[in-house]
């Protein structure tokens, strides 16, 4: 997949959006239905990193999720990459 600027920025609201729902959920402690309660907060962050183009042909939650994840995430550090060595460049002609 193409790195596109846009669809991993909104990717990374996503996860964002997630860590904090999460950090929340556990805010109180651990309890009983906490993975009853995790759970959506997963799914939709897949489904906001599939509409972003992230996708998985996986069935189960799990897999899929990894899949998705790992898809996301190496994207989002190959355009940390290209951002930084754009920003290298860009020093080295002011430095000229």
């Amino acid at each position: 997949m193409p790195i596109n600027k846009a669809n991993i920025l909104k990717g990374r609201e996503a996860v964002e959006t997630y860590r904090t729902a999460h950090t929340q959920l556990y805010a109180g402690g651990w309890h009983k239905g906490i993975p009853e309660e995790h759970t959506p907060l997963l799914k939709q962050m897949l489904k906001e990193l599939e509409l972003q183009g992230f996708t998985s042909g996986a069935t189960s939650l799990e897999t899929k999720a990894s899949e998705i994840l790992g898809s996301f995430f190496r994207a989002s550090e190959e355009l940390n990459i290209q951002e930084a060595a754009g920003g290298a460049e860009l020093l080295e002609g002011m430095w000229r």
